[in-house]
C-alpha cells in the first residue's frame, strides 16, 4: 500500500504543480503584500496558533486520564510538538512521532498501547472536527450563492465520499471481531509477500493484544462523558481556521467565511494524500491554488498560504526541536518535569 500512496502522491503534487504554475507570475505581487502586511494580525495569528496547540494538549490530557499514567499539562503539551519535529526530521509515515510519544509517555507511566491508542482516538476526534468544519463551509457557500455548479458538483463529490468513509470508520470501528478478522488478513498477506521481501514474518498473536488493547481502552473512554474532547478537539480546528483568517487580513483581504473554510477542508484532503510529513510541499501549493480557484486574488491566496505553513508547520516544528532538546536534557541530568 506504500508505493501506492507515494503514486498518489505523485499524481497529486502534478497537478497541484500544473495549477500552481500560473501563480508564479504573483511572487512580485506577493513580495509588495509583505513588505505593507499588517503585522499585528501576523502575530494574532501566532497567538491564535498557540491556543489551538492548547486545545489539542487538553484533547490529549483528557484521553490519558483513565490509563493510570501521570503527566503534567506543560510535559504533554512540549511532547506533541516533538512528535511533529521528529516525523520530519525521520520520515517514516509517522512511525518515528509515534514512538517518540511512547517513549516520553512511558516515562510518565503510560503503556505503549495506552500511548498508540489515544493517539488513535485523537486522530477520530480531530477528523470529525475537521470534517464538521469543511461541510459547513460548503453549506455556507451553498446558501450564499458564492459556488457555480461545476464547483458545487466537484464539492459535492468530495463532501459524499468524505461522508461515506467516516459513516464506513463508524460502523466498523466499532466491532472488535470484525477488526480481527481483518488484522488476521493483513498478517496472512504480509506474510505470503515477507518472504519475498527478506523481511520477517508479523505474529497475529501480537496485532490481536494491540486490538483488544485498543477497544479495552474505548470501553474504559466510554465511562466518561465525551462532551469535553468534543469542546477540545473543536476548538483545536475552529483555532487553525482563525489563524488561517488572520493570515488573510493580515493581507488587507476580507475572506467569507464559506470560502475560508471550503478551502481549508479541501486542503486537508490534498495534504492527505501527501507522501512528506505534514503535507510538506503538497500542502503548501495547494492551499494557494485552493484558495485562487474559489476566487480569492492569487497573490492573496499564495501571501495568505506561504504564511499560514510558516506558522502551522515551519514555526511549530522549531518549537518541538527546543522543546525535544529540553525532554533530552531532563532525562540525562534528572531535572524536573517541564
Amino acid at each position: 500500500m506504500r508505493w501506492l500512496k507515494r503514486l498518489l502522491a505523485l499524481v497529486a503534487f502534478g497537478i497541484v504543480l500544473y495549477l500552481f504554475w500560473p501563480l508564479v507570475g504573483e511572487l512580485r505581487a506577493v513580495a509588495d503584500l509583505l513588505r505593507q502586511a499588517r503585522w499585528a494580525w501576523l502575530v494574532a495569528a501566532v497567538v491564535i496558533h498557540i491556543i489551538s496547540y492548547i486545545s489539542l494538549t487538553a484533547l490529549n490530557y483528557l484521553l490519558l486520564q483513565p490509563f493510570g499514567g501521570q503527566i503534567s499539562f506543560m510535559r504533554l503539551m512540549a511532547i506533541l510538538p516533538t512528535m511533529a519535529f521528529i516525523e520530519v526530521a525521520i520520515p517514516s509515515a509517522g512511525v518515528s512521532g509515534v514512538v517518540l510519544r511512547a517513549r516520553f509517555l512511558g516515562r510518565s507511566g503510560y503503556s505503549v498501547e495506552a500511548s498508540t491508542f489515544t493517539l488513535a482516538i485523537e486522530s477520530i476526534y480531530l477528523a470529525v472536527a475537521m470534517a464538521a468544519v469543511s461541510l459547513s463551509g460548503l453549506w455556507y457557500l451553498i446558501r450564499s450563492g458564492e459556488v457555480g455548479t461545476r464547483q458545487l458538483a466537484l464539492l459535492g463529490g468530495l463532501a459524499t465520499v468524505l461522508l461515506a468513509v467516516g459513516v464506513l470508520i463508524i460502523r466498523y470501528g466499532r466491532d472488535r471481531e470484525w477488526m480481527k478478522r481483518w488484522a488476521d488478513r493483513v498478517v496472512a498477506g504480509w506474510n505470503r509477500l515477507a518472504p519475498r521481501l527478506h523481511q520477517p514474518a508479523a505474529a497475529l498473536d501480537h496485532f490481536l493484544a494491540r486490538v483488544d488493547a485498543f477497544y479495552d481502552g474505548l470501553a474504559q473512554l466510554r465511562q466518561t462523558p465525551r462532551w469535553p474532547y468534543w469542546i477540545a478537539a473543536i476548538s483545536r480546528v475552529a483555532l487553525d481556521v482563525a489563524t488561517l483568517y488572520a493570515c488573510f487580513a493580515a493581507f488587507r483581504y476580507a475572506i467569507s467565511p464559506g470560502v475560508l473554510l471550503t478551502g481549508y477542508g479541501l486542503m486537508l484532503l490534498l495534504s492527505s494524500l501527501a507522501a512528506l510529513p505534514g503535507g510538506l510541499g503538497l500542502a503548501d501549493a495547494s492551499l494557494a491554488v485552493v484558495y485562487d480557484r474559489l476566487g480569492t486574488p492569487g497573490a492573496v491566496a499564495v501571501a495568505a498560504s506561504l504564511t499560514y505553513r510558516l506558522i502551522t508547520f515551519w514555526l511549530l516544528r522549531f518549537i518541538g526541536f527546543i522543546c525535544w532538546q529540553l525532554l533530552e536534557a531532563q532525562k540525562r541530568d534528572n531535572l524536573p518535569e517541564v
